[in-house]
């Protein structure tokens, strides 16, 4: 009985410790997402995405964009704004069956027109999905929704 309950003891630790590294994973993710979008920097916003990504849209119909299209949608968003987005301390990330990342978390994000210094802010929710290739975290799946 004793060995039953130290072996459960270690799984459970060990699951603990691999929720963990997860978290510190999806963590650096979001601020690698986070510098490159601040500084404005498609090229570097885009190389955490994978080469194609499904977008949920707000009816919940699924589209898709390669790597290249990411890039041209934020070279075009960049051209005529600038941001800043603060991520709340919620993220939860849990490891999938086939192997993605599941993280889910809030966000305050304020867009400033560049022509009128007006600046919009926009407070959501997202749940994105990533895939690991070549031992790097891309983000595969995108879901965002307003607060």
């Amino acid at each position: 009985m004793k060995s039953f309950i130290l072996l459960a003891a270690l799984l459970l630790t060990s699951v603990g410790i691999q929720a963990q590294d997860l978290n510190a994973e999806m963590t650096a993710l979001g601020n690698a997402w986070k510098a490159a979008y601040e500084r404005g920097d498609a090229a570097a916003l885009a190389a955490v995405y994978a080469e194609r990504v499904e977008l949920v849209n707000d009816d919940g119909s699924v589209s898709t964009a390669t790597r290249a299209e990411v890039e041209a949608d934020w070279a075009k968003t960049f051209a005529a704004q600038t941001g800043t987005i603060e991520f709340a301390d919620d993220l939860v990330s849990t490891l999938l069956s086939d192997g993605k990342a599941n993280t889910k978390g809030n966000f305050t994000q304020t867009m400033t027109d560049k022509e009128t210094g007006e600046s919009t802010t926009f407070k959501g929710r997202y749940e994105h999905q990533a895939v690991k290739v070549d031992g790097r975290w891309l983000l595969s799946r995108m879901k965002v929704t307003p607060q």
